[in-house]
């Protein structure tokens, strides 16, 4: 029997989609802000791309709503628009007052775990197993290591 996503569950993962890219603008953000120092540079610019990188999942997953891989989305669009609001406002608040380099990683973590909650757990469930698996592979990344290894290099610098 086929699966069925309406309409409501397509926007749901649009505004994910938009919650990831905001995250990414963030991102570029403070790889523009700490460009003089490569290695932070590098940081915010790869994690920039691997939230690009995510929000394109999202919207590859909206596209792939008939073909019996996702059987629901389990978000409600009110969480997702929460979210993405809590990101485009951090956004601007940062804009108006840019961290230092130890706020911005602690903003990075701490958006890395939220966000990977929302991936993992809380937006879709696959109809198939082995399509979770492979869905979780793609999203697996060391981001929030690599900001918590910036910041402790940082506190010991």
């Amino acid at each position: 029997m086929p699966f069925s996503i309406d309409a409501g569950m397509v926007e749901v993962l649009g505004v994910c989609e938009k919650a990831e890219f905001a995250c990414a603008e963030l991102y570029h953000y403070f790889a523009d802000l700490y460009k003089d120092d490569r290695e932070i540079f590098y940081l915010w610019l790869r994690t920039a791309l691997e939230e690009e990188n995510r929000a394109r999942l999202f919207a590859l997953m909206a596209k792939l709503r008939h073909d019996n891989i996702i059987a629901s989305v389990v978000l409600e669009l009110a969480q997702a628009e929460e979210t993405l609001q809590h990101i485009r406002g951090l956004l601007t608040e940062l804009k108006e007052n840019p961290p230092t380099l130890r706020e911005a990683l602690q903003i990075g973590m701490e958006l890395e775990t939220q966000l990977d909650h929302l991936m993992r757990q809380n937006v879709v469930q696959f109809a198939d197993e082995t399509y979770e698996k492979s869905f979780l592979a793609i999203t697996n990344s060391k981001r929030l290591e690599l900001l918590q290894e910036a910041c402790q290099r940082l506190a010991g610098a």
